[in-house]
């Protein structure tokens, strides 16, 4: 393709010229350095990319780059053209016109250029067919006349496609060694090759083709580091491939955890709770490429690694997180116990001074209860949660351990100072009992026991469960738990219609991404999920108008409607006689009282009750708890937990993982096949080539993992 050069930078100034033709810039330019960059765009239909040119690259490289950003096909034709102050079009087509693309820069001091890139129409095979005639030419695209179901799609942009551009020429800059063994990775992948290391280490890096050795393929890299800042440059490169099958598939051999964190890591910090297929889905939708379920674990559990380190190492954190949590958090509780021999982590507990004082103004039940750790070491996670005026949980305390002991509770409910005293109010509600299969029947009638309100009532549907269960099953059941523990007619006191532990296994489920992570990442991630919840509770609940919590306030108005249909005759000063068409019963609004025994129990004015008290021409809400009310549950989200800053973490004191032991209870019964019959997979957690995973492993450790 031949252009009259004379014509498009006839404009230049004559001091050009002699560039041109003797080859030399430097002299016309007064000595500039080699090395020197620009600032281009490219712009071809409206899309474009920056690019920052070297007077050392090659204008085969450039073409090569145009080429796969624009995803031209190896048959298309196109040139380059730029403009200049008095020169409108100037042509890029050559390695000299590249040069004197930076003399016209440095001429005209700028320090940025668009570059249009102009595609030959009729140059390429492509799919467009060329009809000649003799009154007309005409280009149609075959596009315009299939159906939506047969037309070329658009083609779709991803984050990898800016991959192509990492490794450009001889003499690139790079901020240190792993940075260029990070970009080279990425530049493979996008490429479409892979690529072995004959040397590889913290200074010196030689890279070839895989195909190095058999198709004696030519494509090389080689770098190292300069002493004088520590970076790393590319001192030779040869970017031309002689091998066959250079070509970008949505699979790559070299595309593993190591790419797939750097690409995923600012998600997993948003998201903890992000799963692999997740991970998967969006790495696909977002880049391009296809990765295997083990390469997104392993790349998330490399991104918790980065922000808290390994999981033995996250022990030895712990009492430099303690020191911080007591600095900035004023009245918390953080008591952390170790082997006194060994040195090795026993358990932890902690609770933050804002909760201890929210709690004060949050129902006076705790709700405890365990569940297990996910991480590879296993053990307990013991958890205290109270219960706020409008019926949502609020997180008390946690506690990491080994094992869900005797001494282990006792060490969570009264060894703490701070949290002794706050447990106090709590009443525990009932005990569970384990291992015991139980009838739909014999269970509803159980139900029906523990819910009767009066002695009476408690007596009859007692005998109605002996009969169907068996009176020497059912009382030996139910002899070694005193009755006020699990009976809402014995319970002295009141139970603010609490009968179940759901509050606690909603927040063990609230935690079920922080329990896969080791104790530091846990208890961070845990109370940064608490303190994001108090701030947004404590600002939706400034926006509330009604007196009472919205579901208590929603609950009051639903009793209001019930109480229309009931008589009421007053007998004396604050008793009243409350009738509907088939009981009677007696409301006694000084002692707070009603024969129905709902008012008592659930420390809420029951529909007879709110009969009388309207009767009385009195104020409903007077005779509400006042831990019902939305000045208490402002009040118990106004103590916030304060942020810990991680910038000086550092501690001397070495904390050593605890051995787990295997897990109680008798082992499987079932036939374990041969390894003929099924294959062993690398255990994620003891790191042992047998057949069961992360999840299911049950192996003992040594502390060393």
């Amino acid at each position: 393709m031949e252009r009259d050069r004379s014509l498009v930078c006839s404009s230049l100034p004559s001091r050009i010229y002699f560039g041109i033709f003797s080859g030399n810039c430097d002299m016309v330019i007064g000595g500039r350095n080699v090395g020197d960059s620009l600032i281009a765009q490219f712009i071809y239909t409206g899309n474009g990319f920056y690019l920052q040119l070297n007077d050392l690259m090659r204008f085969s490289d450039l073409i090569d780059i145009i080429r796969r950003r624009f995803r031209f096909s190896s048959s298309d034709v196109f040139h380059l053209q730029y403009s200049s102050p008095g020169c409108p079009v100037i042509y890029l087509d050559s390695d000299l016109d590249f040069k004197m693309l930076f003399c016209c820069a440095k001429i005209y001091k700028l320090d940025h250029v668009d570059v249009n890139v102009v595609k030959d129409v009729g140059s390429s095979c492509s799919s467009k067919s060329v009809l000649f005639d003799e009154s007309f030419s005409e280009i149609i695209d075959e596009n315009d006349y299939l159906d939506d179901g047969f037309k070329d799609g658009p083609t779709k942009s991803y984050l990898s496609d800016d991959w192509g551009s990492y490794l450009l020429h001889k003499g690139q800059k790079f901020e240190s060694v792993q940075d260029f063994r990070d970009k080279l990775r990425k530049y493979a992948v996008q490429t479409g090759f892979c690529y072995v290391l004959p040397r590889n280490d913290s200074l010196y890096v030689r890279a070839v083709c895989e195909n190095h050795g058999t198709e004696k393929c030519g494509w090389e890299v080689i770098g190292s580091v300069a002493p004088i800042n520590n970076c790393f440059y590319i001192k030779e490169f040869n970017n031309i491939h002689t091998c066959k099958g250079v070509l970008r598939n949505q699979t790559h051999r070299q595309l593993g955890s190591k790419i797939v964190r750097t690409c995923i890591e600012s998600n997993v910090f948003l998201n903890l709770g992000l799963k692999p297929a997740d991970i998967m889905s969006n790495f696909k939708s977002t880049y391009g490429f296809e990765i295997s379920y083990k390469v997104a674990s392993r790349a998330k559990k490399r991104c918790l690694e980065k922000m808290y380190g390994s999981e033995s190492d996250s022990f030895s954190l712990l009492s430099w997180y303690k020191d911080a949590v007591l600095e900035t958090n004023p009245g918390s509780s953080f008591v952390l116990e170790v082997e006194e021999n060994t040195n090795r982590f026993q358990r932890v507990f902690v609770s933050y001074g804002g909760q201890v004082e929210g709690f004060k103004f949050s129902l006076p039940v705790l709700y405890v209860d365990g569940t297990f750790g996910k991480s590879i070491y296993k053990g307990q996670i013991l958890s205290a949660t109270g219960r706020n005026g409008d019926k949502g949980f609020f997180p008390l305390a946690l506690c990491i351990c080994d094992s869900e002991t005797e001494d282990n509770w006792f060490f969570f409910l009264q060894a703490p100072e701070g949290f002794a005293g706050t447990a106090g109010k709590g009443n525990h509600l009932y005990q569970n009992k384990r291992n015991v299969v139980v009838l739909a029947q014999v269970l509803q009638k159980f139900f029906k026991v523990a819910y009767a309100s009066t002695e009476r009532s408690y007596y009859h549907h007692l005998q109605a469960l002996r009969d169907e269960g068996g009176a020497e099953v059912i009382d030996e059941f139910i002899a070694e738990i005193p009755l006020e523990n699990w009976c809402c007619a014995f319970f002295k006191g009141c139970r603010y219609g609490i009968m179940a532990n759901s509050i606690a296994e909603s927040f063990n489920k609230w935690i079920v991404a922080e329990r896969s992570m080791p104790p530091l990442a846990m208890i961070d991630q845990t109370r940064m999920k608490e303190m994001k919840m108090m701030s947004e509770r404590r600002v939706e609940s400034k926006s509330w108008t009604t007196q009472l919590t919205p579901e208590m306030e929603k609950k009051l108005v639903e009793r209001m409607h019930k109480a229309c249909s009931f008589r009421v005759i007053a007998s004396h000063e604050s008793v009243y006689e409350v009738r509907d068409d088939e009981y009677s019963y007696s409301v006694n609004l000084s002692t707070h009282t009603c024969s129905c025994v709902k008012w008592q129990i659930n420390c809420f004015p029951c529909p007879h009750a709110l009969s009388a008290i309207q009767a009385a021409r009195l104020n409903v809400y007077d005779f509400i708890d006042l831990y019902f009310s939305a000045e208490y549950f402002r009040m118990s989200y106004s103590f916030p937990i304060h942020p810990v800053s991680n910038v000086d973490s550092c501690t001397e004191e070495s904390i050593l993982p605890p051995i787990t032991k295997r897990p109680a209870g008798r082992p499987k019964a079932k036939r374990i096949k041969s390894s003929g019959e099924k294959k062993p997979i690398r255990c994620g957690r003891c790191l042992k080539l047998e057949h069961h995973n992360r999840q299911s492993c049950t192996e003992p450790l040594n502390g060393q993992q």
